[in-house]
């Protein structure tokens, strides 16, 4: 089956191995305006999460805020046309996922300009199937933004962009310019009608997902939080969004008691198979390694551990514990060791897929620690020196920098629920 979103990691890959961008940015100057939660915000998790205890809390607030500061520096753009953008690669392209990320970042830093400039920019380009939902790729092309590869959607970064739009909200309350709530909703409701399996109560990889793909979704999505703040948030509708939670955590659990051996470990792409979520057993829609944890499921011991940290749902938490054993162990304690993907149908499970350590795999696993109590305090903390510059510099690139923001405002104690 072709699908126009074939390449969308393989060309991000391209941009890896350890080599910082240069970005051609031209970055939006970003202000604290007046918000109602401005950072830092020291939140309590739920009992039993673990943060850094090797550090003060206002030197970890400081690496969040150089971090955001570094992020905004080197790929915010305001050229093409509309609004700011995220440059993504050297290409001068970037994507709705890139885009979700930097709403998300700005609003809980309390970045109203850049917020506004990210939102005018997403607006500007439009699903052209979910009018509400973004085109999924965009490339400069004589001085303006255009969208590429097909102007249709792609899930993670529509739920990022509604979930920023819920934060904003909190933030700067919806009575002004920008109705944000209103804007939240409309993702939403078309995130429901486009991209939601109605039968399974899955989400799908996209609104471009027709009958043929509609039992397939992909473990990048899986943001469990999202789900939980979305049915506080859209009340009509919150019974789909715990439904959607209910199966996102159906498909972890059957992954981990399965294919996974108590590991944890979780596949880019799973397939309803009529009795049970399993991964993908071979090239899907983007690698061989489809089935096996690579460049979508390095998220996952982040995104699916969040409604514990913040909600106290325990449904996936003996995954996430199993995780962070097992990764202690593959690992010898090294973060370095931690490597670009494990694979769980391509081989015998939990061998390196690739010979390096990435960011975008090694950070998320700090947010996985956080769910391990007393026996993974240590671990945490040489998580925290890891992606802070001991073994990551400042700039790392894109993909990586995205996440270790959203890992760093997390592990710190920073991150609340709209």
């Amino acid at each position: 089956m072709f699908n126009p979103h074939a390449t969308r990691r393989t060309i991000l890959k391209s941009a890896i191995a350890g080599v910082a961008i240069a970005s051609a940015s031209n970055a939006v100057v970003h202000a604290d305006l007046a918000a109602a939660r401005p950072f830092p915000q020291h939140i309590r998790y739920t009992s039993g999460a673990i943060l850094p205890n090797h550090i003060s809390q206002e030197e970890m607030d400081a690496a969040v805020k150089r971090h955001y500061d570094a992020w905004t520096t080197t790929y915010v753009r305001t050229d093409g046309g509309v609004g700011a953008w995220i440059d993504y690669d050297e290409s001068g392209a970037t994507v709705s996922e890139a885009m979700g990320f930097a709403m998300v970042l700005a609003a809980y830093m309390g970045d109203k300009t850049n917020f506004d400039a990210f939102y005018t920019y997403v607006r500007a380009h439009p699903s052209e199937i979910g009018p509400n939902l973004m085109a999924w790729k965009q490339e400069l092309q004589d001085g303006m933004m255009v969208d590429v590869e097909g102007a249709d959607s792609a899930t993670d970064g529509d739920l990022d962009i509604a979930y920023g739009l819920l934060l904003a909200n909190a933030q700067w309350g919806s009575d002004g310019e920008t109705d944000y709530l209103s804007g939240a909703l409309a993702v939403m409701h078309d995130t429901l009608t486009y991209v939601v399996n109605p039968e399974l109560s899955s989400l799908m990889c996209g609104d471009w997902s027709g009958e043929e793909s509609a039992h397939y979704t992909r473990s990048s999505d899986f943001m469990t939080g999202h789900m939980l703040a979305f049915a506080k948030a859209d009340t009509e509708n919150a019974a789909g969004w715990e439904a959607i939670h209910d199966t996102i955590t159906q498909a972890v659990n059957d992954v981990f008691v399965n294919e996974g051996e108590g590991s944890g470990l979780m596949p880019d792409f799973l397939e309803h198979t009529g009795e049970r979520w399993r991964p993908v057993p071979g090239e899907w829609l983007e690698t061989e390694h489809d089935g096996d944890l690579y460049w979508n499921a390095c998220r996952t011991s982040w995104r699916t551990a969040m409604s514990w940290l913040t909600d106290g749902r325990g449904d996936v938490l003996g995954s996430q514990q199993a995780l962070c054993a097992w990764i202690q162990d593959a690992t010898d304690g090294d973060p370095r060791n931690i490597m670009s993907g494990y694979t769980i149908v391509t081989g015998e499970l939990g061998q390196p897929i690739e010979d390096y350590s990435d960011l975008a795999f090694v950070a998320p696993f700090a947010v996985n620690a956080m769910t391990g109590g007393e026996s993974a305090q240590e671990w945490l903390n040489t998580l925290w020196d890891s992606i802070t510059g001991k073994d990551f510099e400042e700039v790392y690139w894109y993909f990586g920098d995205a996440i270790r923001m959203h890992v760093l405002l997390t592990i710190s104690g920073n991150w609340w629920i709209p």
